[in-house]
């Protein structure tokens, strides 16, 4: 375990324990991670994993474009310029997924659809509340 960040001293033991999603949720609790987790579908209860089918790997990827994206705002640095490589590796990965989608002839009514992540989308809300 790392010995900076978020986690470090406090929830280093709560997190060796860790063994499903419910404890990893407890370990994290008042960290910013527990909003991240929160979005997660924790596969309990079916209808609810069916309406919300959103696992974890998204949402850091959804997260992980958020912060590249922030990136640019700066401007001068050179974290736009890997931000930027990041991007476009999100992109390509986007295309790649839409892709294996329209080969294999999958209905357009299926969540695979909509897994694709949108950079530049973290401030839609921002302008959705003015």
């Amino acid at each position: 375990m790392p010995r900076i960040g978020y986690l470090y001293p406090d929830r280093q033991e709560k997190l060796s324990n860790v063994s499903d999603m419910r404890t990893l949720m407890l370990a994290l609790d008042g960290t910013p991670y527990e909003r991240l987790l929160a979005r997660v579908s924790s596969g309990d209860d079916r209808n609810e994993a069916e309406s919300a089918n959103v696992t974890i790997d998204d949402v850091m990827l959804e997260e992980a474009s958020r912060m590249y994206s922030i990136g640019f705002e700066g401007g001068f640095h050179l974290g736009c310029f890997f931000s930027f490589l990041k991007l476009r590796e999100t992109e390509i990965k986007n295309i790649t997924w839409l892709a294996e989608l329209i080969q294999l002839n999958f209905p357009r009514n299926i969540a695979g659809w909509n897994k694709f992540i949108s950079p530049f989308q973290y401030h839609l809300n921002d302008n959705l509340a003015k």
